[in-house]
C-alpha cells in the first residue's frame, strides 16, 4: 500500500481540477439515492480484527457526535457505499478543509472539488463540484460516490475505539455512504521503548525514544547511539492499524549493536497497537500474527491532559 501525505494530496487535486478537463455534477444526479442494505441502517457495524484482539478498542460503544464535538477536517477513507465495502489500495476518500470551507475528494478514478456549508445539527450541503472527466474501466463506486456528494442533506458522526464514523444521509434518512477516519493524535509525542519482543530486561538503564508525528506520518527516533527516520502508514482496511516503513538508520558503530537491529528488526514487523488498559501512557505493538514486539511509554510532559 502506498503511503501518501495529506498536503500531497490536496495539492494533487487542486492541480489536477485546474490542469484537466471539469465537468459540474451538480446537474447530473437526481436526490433519488437509496440505499437499500437494511444492515446499515444510519450506523456503522463493529467488525472485530482477527490480529488485534488484544486491549483491542475497536468494540466500545457506539458514540454519537455532532460537528461542534469533534473536527471533521482531515482525510476520511470511503469504506462504504450504498451498502458495498471499498476495498484495496486506490480506496476512495474525501478530504474537508473546514477553514476554506473546500471538499477535495477522489472516487477511485476522478478528482473532485467542491464547496461545503454545514450547520451544528449536522446538516450540510455541498455546492460547486468539479470533478477530472477520466474514463476508468474498473471504478465501481465512481457514479455511487458522485450520486452521495450530490444528495447528501445531513451526516451523522460516532466513534468506535479509536475511529471517526461519518454517514452521509440524503433527504429520507437513507445512508448513502460511509467513510472514517483514525483518531490517532493521542500517538502524537515522544515514547521510550521499554520492552522489546516481551523483554525488558534489555532495556534497563537505556533511553532508547521514538518520536510519532501523526499529522505528518513521520517517525523519528534515537535507537542507541543511531538516529532512525521512517514514515508511518495507517492501513484504512484493518482497525488499529500502524506501520513503520522506509526506516533509514545511522551507520555508527555502537556498543549495543545487536539491540539496535533487534529493535528495528520488531519496527518493520509492526501492523497494529493497542493502549494498555492498566496504563494509558502505554502503546502495545503488535506484528500481524498478534504477538508484543514493542512496547512504548509516554514521555511527552503533561500527556495524561491531552
Amino acid at each position: 500500500m502506498k503511503r501518501i501525505s495529506l498536503y500531497s494530496l490536496i495539492f494533487s487535486a487542486s492541480i489536477l481540477i485546474s490542469s484537466c478537463n471539469v465537468f459540474n455534477y451538480s446537474s447530473l444526479f437526481s436526490s433519488n439515492g437509496k440505499n437499500d442494505d437494511n444492515n446499515i441502517n444510519g450506523s456503522t457495524s463493529k467488525k472485530k480484527n482477527k490480529n488485534n484482539n488484544k486491549n483491542d478498542e475497536s468494540d466500545t460503544e457506539n458514540m454519537l457526535f455532532s460537528v461542534s464535538d469533534i473536527s471533521i477536517n482531515g482525510k476520511w477513507d470511503i469504506i462504504d457505499v450504498n451498502g458495498n465495502a471499498t476495498i484495496g489500495d486506490d480506496r476512495p476518500y474525501i478530504i474537508f478543509e473546514k477553514s476554506t470551507k473546500q471538499i477535495f475528494a477522489n472516487n477511485g478514478c476522478n478528482t473532485i472539488n467542491a464547496n461545503f456549508e454545514i450547520t451544528s445539527d449536522n446538516v450540510i450541503k455541498i455546492t460547486n463540484i468539479l470533478s477530472t472527466q477520466r474514463y476508468c474501466h474498473d471504478a465501481k463506486f465512481e457514479k455511487d460516490i458522485n450520486n452521495a456528494l450530490a444528495n447528501v442533506n445531513k451526516i451523522s458522526l460516532s466513534k468506535i475505539g479509536n475511529e471517526y464514523y461519518m454517514n452521509y444521509l440524503d433527504s429520507l434518512g437513507n445512508v448513502l455512504m460511509i467513510s472514517r477516519k483514525p483518531n490517532l493524535e493521542f500517538l502524537n509525542g515522544t515514547w521510550k521503548i521499554t520492552k522489546i519482543n516481551g523483554n525488558s530486561n534489555k532495556l534497563r538503564h537505556k533511553n532508547y525514544e521514538l518520536a510519532l508525528d501523526i499529522a505528518e506520518l513521520k517517525l523519528h527516533g534515537k535507537v542507541g547511539c543511531n538516529i532512525v527516520n521512517g514514515s508511518i502508514l495507517l492501513d484504512p482496511d484493518k482497525k488499529n492499524s500502524i506501520m513503520f516503513l522506509d526506516l533509514i538508520s545511522t551507520k555508527m558503530t555502537c556498543p549495543d549493536g545487536e539491540l539496535e537491529t533487534e529493535i528495528l528488526i520488531a519496527l518493520e514487523k509492526v501492523e497494529n497497537y493497542s493502549k494498555k488498559e492498566s496504563n494509558k501512557q502505554i502503546i502495545i505493538l503488535y506484528d500481524k500474527d498478534g504477538k508484543e514486539v514493542i512496547e512504548l511509554t509516554n514521555t511527552t510532559e503533561n500527556y495524561l491532559q491531552k
